[in-house]
């Protein structure tokens, strides 16, 4: 059909006899344009609502469109944004409308040139966000490249945990402002880990889930400053929580801790002090009913579920580390064992930070 579109558009080819008179042939131009118009802006704002990613070039058709505006009610691309007036030139209306198609295809290779940073960022996150920051798609500041990692769609979830988790210096400035943009204020703990751990998986090097857990318990007591003595209450208690969910909802544990087994794994968390009873006991209760897991579940990991529903999804990198030391610690047969092995060397973590 485009292509139809695009031959009558041009016209009749030189040497080619038609019975169309000139006037016909200058309105089938016209209409030939509009339509071929139509169906790139179309094709634009769908690809525009696919990635969901603000382009510059497209700013004011897609708040058109959001403004419930009829394709046919774009801007002109002189800018005046007023109608066609009545007996116009055709030649300035094709000029217009060539105008239109050129913008389209500045959109579709902006997108295009986008879609290549997002695809090597799932090859090679590094090197993808290089890319983008020289294909000005993303700017150079932490911030900036954050929230790109915050909001854009198509990337993958393990890959933005993996970056997150590099000590290399622009990677932790990125790390800092990805957990910095989050509020927690007035958040219940469990609720605030929930959010943070939507938008990537943690990774599967216990430093770097430490960095990154670090950070989040920094940014929670800086927002909740009363619940909690210090930032290593809540790097530690972080750590038991989502222990906590492994226990609770992974079927490869058998024996499941108790509401008791937690408020005692938890002693002396506080700077040396206990937690209330009825805080942990309320966060144990919560846990316990409501899965801690990721919002988008990739197709690649549900596909695995179904072959093998024994691996862990959404918390799978924390299970990793904890199946290598039930492995390496084989003496230790309950969970409650190997949750206050654990929780010593959280402990220990934290006095050294």
């Amino acid at each position: 059909m485009v292509n139809g579109l695009l031959k009558t558009a041009q016209g009749v080819p030189p040497g080619v006899t038609t019975t169309v008179l000139p006037p016909q042939e200058a309105t089938l131009k016209l209409e030939a344009m509009k339509c071929l118009v139509a169906v790139l802006k179309s094709m634009g704002d769908w690809m525009n609502k696919q990635m969901r990613i603000p382009d510059p070039l497209s700013g004011k058709i897609i708040e058109a469109v959001d403004n419930g505006h009829e394709a046919g009610d774009f801007p002109l691309a002189n800018g005046n944004g007023e109608d066609p007036v009545e007996g116009s030139d055709t030649h300035s209306e094709l000029s217009n409308d060539a105008s239109d198609v050129s913008t389209i295809e500045q959109r579709r290779a902006y997108k295009l040139e986008l879609q290549e940073g997002i695809s090597l960022f799932n090859r090679k996150p590094k090197k993808g966000i290089e890319f983008l920051i020289n294909a000005n798609k993303v700017g150079n500041s932490p911030e900036e490249i954050s929230a790109f990692l915050k909001d854009a769609s198509g990337l993958n979830k393990t890959l933005i945990g993996d970056y997150l988790g590099e000590r290399e210096e622009l990677s932790l400035k990125v790390m800092h402002a990805y957990v910095d943009s989050f509020d927690f204020q007035g958040m219940e703990f469990d609720e605030a880990i929930r959010m943070f751990l939507q938008g990537f998986r943690l990774p599967g090097e216990a430093q770097k889930i430490d960095r990154i857990m670090e950070k989040f318990a920094e940014r929670y007591c800086k927002c909740n400053q009363k619940v909690f003595s210090s930032a290593d209450t809540a790097y530690v208690l972080a750590y038991s929580v989502i222990l906590l969910n492994t226990d609770a909802h992974n079927p490869m544990v058998k024996n499941k801790m108790s509401a008791d087994d937690f408020i005692k794994n938890n002693r002396g968390i506080d700077d040396g002090k206990d937690l209330p009873e009825e805080y942990l006991r309320s966060l144990f209760e919560r846990i316990s009913r409501n899965e801690i897991k990721m919002k988008d579940v990739d197709l690649e990991h549900q596909q695995i579920q179904a072959v093998n529903p024994n691996k862990l999804l959404g918390l799978d990198s924390i299970l990793n580390i904890v199946i290598r030391k039930r492995g390496e610690d084989s003496h230790m047969g309950t969970s409650d064992d190997l949750i206050r092995r654990m929780q010593e060397e959280f402990r220990e973590k934290a006095r050294k930070t």
